[in-house]
Formats: C-alpha cells, structure tokens, sequence
C-alpha cells in the first residue's frame, strides 16, 4: 500500500527496462556536445532562424522545434528535430538499449527513457541559446495551406525560445500583456504560425476529419 508502489508494479509487470547498461552509460558520457568545423561544414547551419520549442510545462526533454515565415505564395515552415542518429550509432550498447525500449514511457511521476539523461535530458535536447545536431522538414506551404514542396536535410539549429503550450495560447489567442511583453520579438512568427495552423485545419475538417 506504499505510495507510488504500482508504478514498481507496472515496471516489473510488463518487462519496462529502468536502468541503462555500463556500455551505454559509459558511452553517453563521452559525448561533450560540442560542434566542429566538419560537423557543421555538413549542415545546413540555421542558427540564424529563431527557431522555438513549444511543449507542456512540466517536459524535461525538447527535441522539436518550429519556425514559420512568409513567402509570396504562402508560408515556409521549419521542422527542426533532435539528430539522436548522430550519437546513436549502429551496433553499439547506446543502439542495443534503444532498440530493447523502442520509445521513452512516461508515468505521473518519472519518465524512463529511450537514451540515458546525457543525451535525452542533455545534448540532444534543444535547449535555448545552445547549438545542437538537427534533422531539419522544410515544408512550403502555398495560400490554401495546400502542400507544394518539400526537403529534408541534416541542419544545426540554436532554439531561440522554450515556450509552453500556455504561454503560446496567452500570445496568439489572449494577447496576454505580460506574455507578449516577455516573447515581442517572437510574435510575428507565431502569429504566421497560428495562421497556417487554422488553414490546416480547416482543410482536415473539409476532408472529414474527426475533432
């Protein structure tokens, strides 16, 4: 009857792996992070573009992040995730303990992930202000929110901005003033993206989409 006893429960009872091997953890500790020269000399480098994470208040872990910009015929969206490939490499003990997880599983009160904290929590999470290793969706959009080109590539992102689900919806729906005071020079690119969001789904609702 001890609390918290049947997440114990659950762990054992369906076979969940809660801890890492010595291979692995000893692995994920080599890695600093750090970005070279002939990393990025094979990236697309968009530092430059304020791209932000927006997740719930309580996520440890930021592994996508969004920006959106006009173009003459609609908008170009940037889909920046997490390169975990760039440090999980074949046929390694970091490999083996991904593929025995398959996914990172969350309960009320602690989450066990797909890799150990050095990477899930740390370099390929893309915190603000620090570069990080990037798969990178670039999606034009044209004005009917129709989809007309696509391209996808390896990228090197720094997120301008954590944001939350809360703090968006206080920006783009409630012009909250202490919230938009904190993220101005964000609004204009969340605006564009809360625009393309409400034509996207109006066309999921024309197409019958269940809400």
């Amino acid at each position: 009857t001890d609390p918290g006893i049947e997440i114990e429960i659950a762990l054992r009872k369906h076979a969940l792996a809660f801890e890492f091997s010595s291979g692995a953890e000893k692995l994920a500790k080599k890695f600093d992070g750090k970005i070279g020269k002939k990393e990025l000399g094979q990236r697309e480098d968009l530092r430059a573009l304020p791209l932000v994470t927006i997740d719930g208040e309580d996520a440890r872990d930021f592994d996508d992040a969004v920006y959106c910009e006009r173009t003459a015929k609609g908008w170009k969206l940037y889909v920046a995730i997490a390169d975990v490939s760039a440090y999980v490499i074949p046929v390694t003990p970091l490999d083996e303990e991904a593929h025995k997880r398959g996914t990172s599983v969350y309960f009320p009160d602690r989450c066990l992930p797909m890799l150990p904290e050095e990477l899930s929590n740390g370099i390929c999470s893309l915190v603000p202000g620090e570069d990080r290793l990037t798969l990178t969706a670039e999606l034009l959009f044209g004005s009917d929110a129709d989809l007309r080109d696509t391209s996808f590539y390896p990228s090197v992102i720094r997120s301008a901005a954590r944001l939350t689900y809360t703090v968006v919806e206080q920006i783009v729906v409630g012009r909250d003033e202490v919230a938009c005071t904190a993220h101005c020079s964000l609004i204009p690119d969340l605006m564009l993206m809360k625009e393309l969001a409400l034509r996207l789904t109006a066309m999921r609702r024309r197409r019958g989409s269940i809400d």
